[in-house]
C-alpha cells in the first residue's frame, strides 16, 4: 500500500504531461503575442529601457541574464521574437520536445529578464513549471516525437497489423526507453508541490487582508492596474455575488492543496481539485490582467489529472470501430496514411481492410472484436482500385474527399474539420487534389522511398531475435542509473531552493536557510516565488502623465486621452499588465535610476503619440502617482483620491496645474 501511494506521487500520467505541454505552449504563445506590439517600447534601445541603461542599473542587483540584451533596434528585436515564436511552436507540436522545452524556458526567462520592471507573479509561476517539467517526458504523448517513435516501434505492413490495437508490453516499453528515464521521478512530486506552494502562499497573503470578510474581490476589482475591461464591468455586480466568489477563491486556495495531497481516492479528489483550479484560474484570467499567472495555473491543472481519470474518460468511448476503411494496399503513401489514422484514432472507431480482399466487409463490434459482413453492392473491384472507400456507421459508402472527411470525423475533435471538408465548393476543390494524387500515388510512393507494400525497400541485414531485442543492455542500464541519479539530485536542489525562496517571500511561518547557492539557483531564472497575487491594501495608485502638446492641449502620452486625475475617470487599465507593472515599479525609489530613460521616451512621444503630427507632440509634462483609497462594499464611493505624488517634470510641465497641490517628494523637485 505504501509503495503504491509513493508511486502515485512520484509519477504523472503521460497524457497529463502531453496536455500540459500543449496548454502551456499556447499560454507562452499568447504571452509572446501580447508583448509583440510593445517591442519598441520595452525591448529596444528606442524605448523606456535601452540595453546599456538596463545592464548598468542592474550592476548592484546582479544575477539577471537575457539573450535579448544582444538585440538593440526594433527590427532586431522583431527578428528575435520570430525566433522565439518558432521555439514555442516546436514545443507546442512536441518536435524534439526536450530541446524545444529547454529553449522555451530560456526564451521565457529572457523575455522577463530583458526588462525586470515588467515582471510579475505570472513570470515566476511559468518559469517554475517549465523548469520542473523539463525533467519529465512531456513529449511522450500528443506529440510529433511520440508519433515518430510509434512509427519506429510498430511497422505495420498489412491490414491485420493495422487492426491490432494491443498496447505495448512493459518489456517493450522498458527496452525503448532511453538513458535517464525512470518510472518514478521526484520531478513529478516537485511540480505538484509547486502548485500546492503557490496556492498556500496566496491564501496566507489573503488571510492577512480583506478576503476574510468577503470583500476581497470587490476591492481587487477596484485596483485600476489589475482589473480587466470585463472586470471593470463586473465591479457593479451584486454584493452577494462578489462576496460568494471571494469566498470561493479563498476556499480554492485552501482546498486544492489538501485534495492533492490526500493519498487515497485519487480520482474523485483530484477531479474536484482540477475543477476548482480551472474555475479559479478562469475567474482570475477574465476579471484581471495578471499576465501569465492565471493561464499558467490553468495549464498546470492538467498535471493533476490522474491516470484513473484518463482511463475512465477513454472508457466512455467504446471501441465500436464503426467505420470500415478500404485502402490501396499496394500504395506506400496510402499505407503510411492508414498507419497515421490508426495512431490518431484514439477511440478505435476505424477498421482497415486492404483492397485485395473483397470477400466481405470487416466491421467493428461494440466489444472491440471484428466481424465480416456482406460486402455492399456499391463496392466493386474497379472502385477500390481508383479511390479510398469508407463505409460509415449507417452503411453509406463514401469515396474520395468525402471518404477522407468521414475518417477525420471519427478522430478526436475531428468533427469540425470534417464538416468544413464536406462543404460545397471546398469538397469539390479537395476532390480535384485527391484525383491528382490518386493518379500519381505509385510514383509518389517510389519518390518517398517506399516499395509496393508501403515500407522502405528491404536490406540484407537480418532482424534480431525478438527476445534479444527486448533485453536492455547493461551499458544502457548503467547510463540510466547515472543520468537518472544526476537528474533527481538536481531536481531536489531546485525544489529546496524554490521552497526556501517561497518561505522568504511569503508569510508561511517557516524558514529554510538559503545561502548564496540556493539563492542563485532561483535568482538566475527569476523563480522568485512571491505569490502575493490580489493581496489588496487600503490604498493604491495610478501613474498619470499631465502632458502639454504644442497646441497647448492637455494629454496623457500613455493613454492618448486627457489626464485622468479623478479616480472615477481612471483609464489606466487599458494600458494592460506590462505597462501597469512597469509604471508601478519605476516610481519607486529603488528604481529611480530607470526613470531617466522613461523621461526620454515620453519626451519623444510615448506609446500614444508615436507617429502623430508634430503639433500634437509634447512640449512638456508632469508625472504623478495619484493615490486613492478603496472603499468597502456599500460605503460611499468605491475609490476616493488620497493625494498626488509628483515624480518628475520635463520641460515646462503640464497644463492642469495639479503641481499646486502639496508635493510629497520635495527632494525630486531639484531634478526639474
Amino acid at each position: 500500500m505504501g509503495k503504491r501511494i509513493l508511486s502515485s506521487f512520484l509519477t504523472i500520467d503521460a497524457r497529463s504531461l502531453g496536455l500540459f505541454r500543449i496548454t502551456m505552449a499556447l499560454v507562452l504563445l499568447g504571452d509572446l503575442f501580447r508583448r509583440w506590439p510593445w517591442v519598441r517600447a520595452f525591448y529596444s534601445n528606442e524605448g523606456v529601457l535601452p540595453n546599456h541603461n538596463h545592464i548598468f542599473n542592474l550592476r548592484d542587483k546582479g544575477q539577471v541574464w537575457s539573450f535579448l540584451h544582444a538585440f538593440s533596434s526594433p527590427g532586431e528585436n522583431h527578428v528575435a521574437f520570430v525566433l522565439i515564436l518558432l521555439v514555442y511552436l516546436g514545443f507546442l507540436l512536441g518536435w524534439k520536445t526536450r530541446v524545444f522545452h529547454a529553449l522555451s524556458l530560456v526564451c521565457l526567462v529572457s523575455l522577463g529578464s530583458r526588462n525586470i520592471l515588467l515582471e510579475n507573479q505570472g513570470n515566476y509561476a511559468a518559469v517554475a513549471f517549465l523548469f520542473f517539467t523539463l525533467f519529465l517526458p512531456l513529449g511522450s504523448r500528443f506529440s510529433i516525437d511520440a508519433l515518430a517513435r510509434s512509427y519506429a516501434d510498430r511497422d505495420e505492413k498489412t491490414d491485420a497489423d493495422l487492426n491490432d490495437r494491443r498496447r505495448p508490453t512493459e518489456a517493450e516499453l522498458r527496452a525503448s526507453r532511453g538513458p535517464g528515464w525512470s518510472p518514478l521521478s521526484f520531478a513529478a512530486l516537485a511540480v505538484t508541490l509547486q502548485i500546492v506552494i503557490i496556492l498556500i502562499a496566496s491564501a496566507a497573503w489573503h488571510f492577512a487582508g480583506p478576503w476574510r470578510d468577503g470583500s476581497g474581490l470587490h476591492q481587487a476589482l477596484h485596483v485600476e492596474r489589475w482589473v480587466s475591461d470585463l472586470g471593470a464591468r463586473f465591479q457593479h455586480a451584486p454584493a452577494g455575488l462578489l462576496k460568494g466568489l471571494s469566498y470561493l477563491l479563498l476556499a480554492t486556495e485552501c482546498a486544492v492543496p489538501l485534495l492533492v495531497l490526500v493519498p487515497v481516492a485519487r480520482r474523485p479528489l483530484r477531479g474536484v481539485a482540477v475543477a476548482l483550479l480551472v474555475v479559479y484560474s478562469l475567474l482570475l484570467g477574465v476579471l484581471f490582467s495578471l499576465g501569465l499567472y492565471a493561464w499558467t495555473l490553468l495549464a498546470a491543472a492538467a498535471l493533476l489529472v490522474p491516470a484513473e481519470s484518463w482511463d475512465a474518460f477513454e472508457r466512455r468511448f467504446s471501441p465500436e470501430r464503426a467505420r470500415s476503411v478500404v485502402y490501396d494496399e499496394d500504395c506506400g503513401v496510402c499505407l503510411w496514411l492508414a498507419r497515421l489514422a490508426k495512431r490518431l484514432d484514439a477511440h478505435q472507431h476505424l477498421v482497415f481492410q486492404g483492397n485485395g480482399d473483397l470477400e466481405g466487409l470487416r466491421r467493428g463490434k461494440a466489444d472491440g472484436t471484428i466481424e465480416t459482413v456482406e460486402l455492399p453492392a456499391d463496392i466493386t473491384a474497379e472502385l477500390v482500385q481508383n479511390t479510398i472507400v469508407v463505409v460509415d456507421p449507417k452503411g453509406t459508402v463514401v469515396t474520395r474527399c468525402r471518404g477522407i472527411a468521414e475518417i477525420v470525423r471519427a478522430l478526436p475533435f475531428g468533427a469540425p474539420l470534417a464538416f468544413v471538408m464536406r462543404l460545397p465548393g471546398i469538397s469539390n476543390l479537395l476532390d480535384l487534389f485527391y484525383d491528382a494524387f490518386a493518379k500519381r500515388r505509385a510514383d509518389i510512393s517510389v519518390l518517398l522511398g517506399m516499395d509496393a507494400c508501403g515500407v522502405p525497400a528491404p536490406n540484407d541485414e537480418s532482424e534480431p531475435d525478438a527476445a534479444e531485442a527486448l533485453e536492455v543492455p547493461s551499458a544502457l542500464r548503467v547510463k540510466r542509473l547515472l543520468s537518472g541519479g544526476l537528474r533527481e539530485a538536481f531536481v531536489l536542489v531546485l525544489f529546496v531552493a524554490a521552497l526556501a525562496q517561497a518561505a522568504k517571500e511569503n508569510p508561511l511561518r517557516f524558514s529554510i536557510p538559503q545561502g548564496k547557492v540556493l539563492a542563485a539557483v532561483v535568482a538566475w531564472p527569476r523563480m522568485l516565488e512571491r505569490w502575493d497575487v490580489l493581496a489588496v491594501s487600503a490604498e493604491d495608485g495610478v501613474f498619470v502623465v499631465d502632458g502639454q502638446n504644442r497646441k497647448g492641449a492637455s494629454i496623457d502620452p500613455l493613454t492618448g486621452a486627457p489626464p485622468a486625475i479623478d479616480p472615477a475617470a481612471f483609464n489606466a487599465r487599458k494600458l494592460g499588465q506590462l505597462w501597469n507593472d512597469y509604471l508601478n515599479r519605476v516610481r519607486l525609489r529603488e528604481y529611480e535610476p530607470f526613470q531617466k530613460a522613461l523621461r526620454d521616451y515620453l519626451g519623444k512621444g510615448g506609446p500614444a503619440l508615436e507617429g502623430r503630427a508634430p503639433d500634437e507632440q509634447l512640449s512638456g509634462y508632469d508625472a504623478y502617482w495619484v493615490k486613492y483609497a478603496i472603499g468597502k462594499p456599500g460605503e460611499g464611493p468605491a475609490r476616493v483620491e488620497k493625494g498626488r505624488e509628483k515624480l518628475f517634470t520635463h520641460s515646462r510641465g503640464g497644463r492642469l496645474g495639479v503641481d499646486r497641490l502639496p508635493i510629497i517628494k520635495p527632494e525630486l523637485r531639484r531634478q526639474e
